[in-house]
């Protein structure tokens, strides 16, 4: 004989299936929320690789195992073996673009290359720029500076030289423009960097007035943009690591905002954002995002800048040159935290 339910057990039971209820409206009203947000973002055109005869290089695809980037190129080779692969490493490409259309940077170079690494088994992010000026072969178009190969060949080509000549890991990549980042450094409240005396001589020379002077400042986003693209004052290994601190600026200033203020900025900014990253993908990252923000990044800059060279092209550019095998070597110990040595001095 089946024994009935006390009346403070159904309300009980009740109570439980609304709480339950509402818990899961509440779930399925923010997965709702944060996919129409990723649904903001500009997505590339996929396609398939081919260069047609007589006419230019097109990369409209994702596919990089098509682009072989000594076809019709220069002589400097990348060197022999595969790429690092790590399966608790993710890598991602944050690319930096000179245009200043808010939806456009198919045409410009990539003015900053900086890989975001995330390890998901130590929960820790970390920084590696690297320098615009090292010599790599192009297709069709000869050696010429990393920074060209965007210009050439969009984000895919620049994905595919990095992985070949610095054999890292990464297919992904995000992309803004001198508009976004403007914009998005003021709409966060712009970011504290500590300058020295040189640095705030060159920004006061710039803006005309003695402005800024040595120790903290706080920057708005057209201001960062100068600080972050100094280089004439010294050398473009500093201008890395400038950009290197406006990014970790960013990051420290996001972790203060209230949701309501990200969500503002977020309408405003992700249709002018570019990723290849999917909302699988992104739902990862977001998971991961509160935790990375608490904690800052080790960076490096890559190749060393004591262990280049330089190069002279046949058309007179200069270049950048490097043992790419060590270089691969070591931005893979910075990767996954082992102790490098570089060959040469063992």
């Amino acid at each position: 004989m089946k024994k009935k339910l006390s009346k403070r057990a159904k309300i009980a039971l009740i109570v439980l299936a609304s709480a339950l209820a509402l818990l899961l409206l509440v779930v399925v009203a923010g997965v709702i929320y944060i996919n129409s947000k990723m649904s903001m973002l500009s997505r590339p055109t996929s396609g398939s690789y081919s260069i047609p005869e007589d006419e230019e290089l097109s990369f409209e695809h994702l596919d990089l195992d098509y682009i072989d980037v000594m076809e019709n190129g220069g002589n400097i080779a990348p060197p022999e073996g595969d790429v690092n692969v790590h399966e608790d490493i993710t890598n991602i490409l944050l690319i930096g673009s000179d245009e200043r259309e808010e939806n456009k940077s198919d045409t410009g170079r990539a003015d900053s290359m900086m890989l975001l690494s995330i390890n998901s088994k130590d929960n820790t992010w970390k920084l590696a720029s690297f320098e615009r000026g090292v010599g790599v072969s192009i297709p069709n178009h000869g050696d010429d500076w990393l920074t060209h190969t965007y210009a050439y060949g969009g984000p895919e080509l620049l994905l595919k030289t990095l992985r070949d000549y610095y054999k890292v890991d990464v297919s992904k990549y995000v992309r803004v423009n001198f508009t976004v980042f403007e914009e998005g450094i003021t709409d966060i409240g712009g970011v504290v960097v500590d300058l020295s005396e040189e640095e705030a001589a060159y920004m006061n020379d710039i803006a005309g007035e003695d402005k800024w002077e040595a120790g903290e400042a706080r920057l708005d986003g057209p201001t960062a943009l100068v600080y972050a693209r100094i280089r004439h004052l010294d050398s473009d290994w500093k201008r890395v690591e400038r950009q290197q601190e406006v990014i970790q600026g960013a990051a420290d200033q996001i972790a203060t905002l209230s949701p309501a203020k990200i969500n503002l900025i977020a309408d405003k900014l992700l249709p002018m954002i570019e990723t290849n990253l999917t909302n699988g993908e992104l739902w990862q990252l977001a998971f991961k995002m509160p935790a990375l923000l608490t904690s800052d990044a080790d960076q490096i800059t890559v190749p060393d800048q004591d262990y280049c060279w330089g190069i002279n092209l046949p058309s007179g550019r200069s270049v950048i040159g490097c043992d790419f095998e060590e270089e691969a070597a070591r931005l893979d110990a910075f990767l996954t935290g082992e102790t490098y040595v570089r060959e040469s001095e063992s």
